[in-house]
């Protein structure tokens, strides 16, 4: 039977032997119930007291009218205050309070409580503003008639926030709290933290309530309590600290320095929408986690290495911490912590979750009193061991489908956000389409100067130089110094140095981009080092070459970190300087333990230092490739060829290089006065084609690959067979020469004599195979292939006459590519990015270029017949004498594009098909092609 609050308030006036006056809710019956609460917390529960308290109030809640500093800011039990109105009525009537009894108190002190939870944690507010009690009165009113009984009970006690109750009394809060000081929205927001955090008091009344109101309960809300008292704990110790996280030279914490960045949205190219405006990051991802039912998408934040992504998460898992929780509660996860990729997300958070709270829980995720936001920093840095296109596209899966599941189930109520370094779309080409996706902008000019006034500011910092402004401004500093400050790593990394007088402008000095960062972190190595102190320099005197080696080492391990074993193994008799402790260092860590020799391992600070470290020891050896040494008949290499292809084993034979690895090389290779660049590609061309032709596998003998693979093995590195330590190797070396031919095409000395060919030097009348052959060999690697692991480098390649019949390089970057008479029969490009590439004369029957980039690209004469154009950009393109016929031209932008002579249809493939979407704006030469369709003439011919 159903129960309105007030006839329960009745009910228990009657047992009190109070008389049922009607009472208009005031002020002062609001300070009524503070005084029995103050009574009780000091003397303990009488009679008479709890007499005064329902002779002169309509419910608890009736102390919303009254001034609300009292009660943040007091030591009141309003949960005591309950237990003594049960009990009293229990021994007064002789009778058992009914189960809606019971959660008609409850519920009211333990919102009481939970006001007192989170409103103190707002101390600067002012809650004691002008009352409103007639407005009060009257959602007081409507709390009252709310009618209850056993199963709406119930369903109060799992879960309040969706309750009846919590709806009613979120209202009267809501309207209590809003003012000039704490607009609706706010308010509300607040009522709505306030009410999941009842749960919390609600469970914690009953299980220190004698009485067993629902039978066999009290272990599940035990369970409850800890999973709670769980959730604080992690929040203590792994959210709230992190923002407090000291910067790489120990002088300030992240929080310190943070300023908000700014994003802008991400088009299907996984490019910046230049049409959209720019967005405060944080204030986006907080109205997309907070507008009501926007579970469909998760949120998908790229950004370039550098741009404060980790940083970002940190700080924003806290700001949900202070001022979300319980309504939102962060976890926040390192992807390269994630040991095990399982089928589902929510088996992947099982298994690497360590929150005691989803142990032996297997309904954690659908319990309504808890809703995550889950924030997976670095989706691109899932371990090597797990870390393939196939695996990230499985991963990003995963998420996809646990966002529409949370949309789906109501249970689930859960937000995922995910961070990634921009990664191109030849290694991921199918993102889920329910993601809402934006990337990291650099710093303007606004944001430089809020971040170097909090620099200024700093303790640490005063009376140093932290005016980086009067470095910049100098005549001598170069100008692309200027523009790389609107990175935020590189910020801080030149404003420490300047502060440090550790920044000279004569070893900054750089024309391009690439090479300037490069002589930063060259710089910025040294000057971290130099902050280690001298009795860290007395342990490891020669620390610079033993950071280089880590870098190689955890770079091949694929790891997060990598075992001293590997480290050790590579330095030699270098290695004895690495004692048995534990010894930690701006740049990385190197932890020792004798007695535990497993877990002996070394780890970076920072992604970007291991890669630079990488860079830098390849750069030695490239150096070391092309230097000689005189004898009394001639000049003798100092690495002969046998030592240099085992030293590309020994440092590429791995994994691929990453794009950030190749800049910095060349960078630094770049700033080397007088390099022997010719000599470099022709020692690295004789080597891949060595590898073209199986040298370094097809052999009795013992191989370079076996070599090193046994090295990777002894260290624990297991993922590789010898044929991926091959393909891997020469891949990379392709990806080099891939590099040195693009940079030298920049120089007139050097273009004539470095012209690589990955598919081999093209014969008169004849095509090469070497590249197809190696795209097939490069499918034994599980997971990956030559697209997902090269694609993104093909920028410039010279593939004239290549065969690359029917091969997948969809997504990939061939930009100014040169593919004329290449045979592609039913090659897949599409999504490509072709801009300004050569198919001069070549065979591109059914090919697929849809959503490809082809503006400006030299199509003349090229056979395009049955080819797929759906939705292509030529804008610009050159299609004179192409054939057409038959290829799908709908929704395909040809503005500017020149069709003379090009043929729209013949006997064999039919005409072309196009619809309203296909863009023929200012083309030309449309009027000199041949078999143009009668309805494409009558539409646009006349305008021609």
């Amino acid at each position: 039977m159903k129960k309105s609050l007030s006839n329960i308030w009745y009910q228990f006036r009657q047992a009190f032997s109070v008389t049922a006056e009607s009472i208009n809710t005031t002020t002062a019956t609001g300070e009524v119930v503070l005084e029995v609460a103050t009574a009780i917390q000091s003397q303990g529960a009488n009679l008479e007291i709890l007499q005064l308290l329902l002779q002169n109030s309509s419910s608890l809640l009736d102390v919303l009218c009254s001034p609300l500093t009292p009660i943040i800011t007091g030591e009141l039990s309003f949960l005591s205050l309950g237990v003594a109105v049960l009990k009293s009525y229990r021994d007064l009537s002789q009778e058992t309070p009914t189960l809606a009894d019971y959660i008609s108190i409850i519920s009211q002190v333990a919102y009481l409580e939970s006001i007192r939870d989170i409103l103190s944690l707002y101390p600067s507010l002012n809650y004691d503003h002008p009352n409103k009690n007639e407005e009060l009165g009257k959602i007081l009113a409507t709390i009252n008639n709310i009618e209850l009984d056993e199963k709406t009970a119930i369903q109060t006690i799992e879960c309040f926030h969706k309750s009846e109750l919590a709806v009613a009394f979120n209202q009267l809060l809501s309207t209590r709290l809003i003012s000039d000081y704490l607009g609706k929205y706010p308010a509300r927001l607040l009522a709505k933290r306030i009410a999941v955090n009842t749960n919390s008091h609600i469970i914690k009344f009953l299980i220190d309530l004698e009485d067993d109101i629902i039978p066999n309960c009290r272990d599940t809300w035990t369970a409850e309590c800890q999973n709670i008292q769980n959730i604080q704990e992690y929040l203590k110790h792994h959210i709230d600290t992190q923002a407090l996280d000291q910067v790489f030279d120990q002088t300030c914490s992240l929080k310190n320095i943070y300023i908000p960045l700014k994003a802008q949205s991400v088009n299907q190219y996984g490019q910046i929408n230049i049409n959209a405006e720019s967005c405060d990051l944080e204030a986006w991802v907080k109205k997309n986690i907070l507008t009501e039912n926007n579970l469909e998408k998760f949120i998908f934040i790229q950004g370039k290495r550098g741009r404060g992504k980790s940083v970002f998460c940190k700080i924003f898992a806290n700001w949900i911490r202070q001022h979300l929780h319980p309504y939102w509660t962060p976890i926040l996860i390192n992807v390269k912590d994630i040991k095990v990729l399982s089928s589902q997300l929510a088996e992947t958070l099982t298994a690497n979750l360590d929150i005691s709270l989803i142990r032996g829980d297997h309904n954690w995720l659908r319990n309504k009193n808890h809703r995550f936001v889950f924030i997976f920093d670095g989706w691109d840095e899932l371990p090597t061991a797990s870390r393939n296109n196939q695996n990230l596209e499985k991963f990003i899966r995963q998420v996809s489908e646990f966002q529409q599941q949370c949309e789906n189930d109501e249970s689930m109520g859960h937000k995922v956000l995910i961070t990634s370094n921009v990664i191109p779309l030849s290694i991921i080409s199918n993102l889920p389409t329910n993601l809402e996706r934006v990337e990291i902008l650099p710093l303007d000019q606004q944001q430089q100067q809020q971040w170097l006034g909090k620099w200024q500011s700093l303790p640490n910092n005063h009376g140093k130089n932290t005016d980086l402004q009067q470095f910049l401004v100098n005549q001598k500093c170069p100008a692309i110094i200027q523009k790389l400050i609107c990175e935020p790593l590189l910020l801080y990394f030149l404003a420490g140095m300047y502060r440090d007088d550790q920044l000279v402008i004569d070893n900054l000095a750089a024309d391009n981009t690439r090479t300037a960062t490069a002589l930063i972190y060259q710089a910025v190595i040294n000057w971290l080092i130099s902050k280690s102190g001298d009795t860290f320099h007395d342990q490891l005197p020669n620390l610079k070459d033993i950071l280089t080696e880590a870098a190689v080492a955890v770079t091949q391990s694929g790891e997060e970190f990598s075992a001293i074993s590997m480290l050790k193994s590579r330095l030699g008799d270098d290695a004895k300087s690495i004692t048995d402790e534990i010894i930690k260092t701006p740049l990385a860590d190197f932890y020792v333990y004798p007695d535990h020799e497993s877990d002996n391992q070394v780890k970076f600070s920072h992604q970007s230092f291991r890669e630079f470290l990488f860079a830098d020891r390849l750069k030695l050896s490239l150096t070391a490739w092309t230097q000689y040494y005189n004898t009394e008949s001639a000049k003798e290499l100092i690495t002969n060829e046998a030592e240099m292809n085992w030293q590309i084993y020994d440092l590429l034979g791995f994994g691929i290089l990453t794009q950030e690895i190749v800049e910095y090389l060349m960078g630094l290779m770049i700033a080397i006065p007088n390099f022997r660049w010719v000599q470099l590609y022709r020692r690295l061309d004789d080597f891949y084609v060595s590898w073209c032709q199986g040298k370094f596998i097809d052999t009795a003998e013992e191989t370079l690959p076996q070599t090193k693979l046994r090295e990777l093995q002894n260290a624990g590195v297991y993922q590789l067979g010898q044929r991926q330590v091959d393909v891997y190797a020469g891949l990379n070396v392709m990806i080099l020469l891939l590099a040195i031919q693009r940079y030298a095409q920049e120089d007139e000395l050097l273009k004539e004599h470095i012209i690589f060919y990955p598919s081999g030097q093209p014969e008169e009348n004849n095509f090469t195979y070497q590249l197809q052959n190696i795209i097939y060999y490069s499918s034994c690697l599980q997971g990956e292939n030559f697209r997902s692991l090269v694609g993104q480098f093909l920028g410039g390649a010279h593939l004239r006459s290549a065969s690359l019949l029917q091969i997948n390089l969809s997504y990939a970057d061939l930009t100014e590519a040169d593919l004329s008479r290449a045979s592609l029969y039913g090659a897949n490009f599409s999504y490509a990015n072709l801009n300004r590439a050569y198919f001069i004369g070549s065979d591109l029957r059914d090919v697929d270029f849809s959503g490809a980039n082809l503006a400006e690209t030299y199509l003349s004469g090229a056979n395009l017949s049955r080819a797929n154009l759906c939705g292509a950009n030529l804008q610009d393109v050159d299609l004179s004498r192409a054939n057409l016929s038959g290829a799908d031209l709908r929704g395909a932008n040809f503005d500017g594009a020149n069709f003379m002579g090009a043929i729209f249809s013949d006997n064999t493939f039919g005409a072309i098909r196009w619809d309203e979407k296909t863009n023929w704006q200012n083309v030309e030469g449309l009027e000199m092609a041949k078999n143009v369709p009668l309805t494409l003439k009558k539409r646009f011919l006349r305008d021609f």
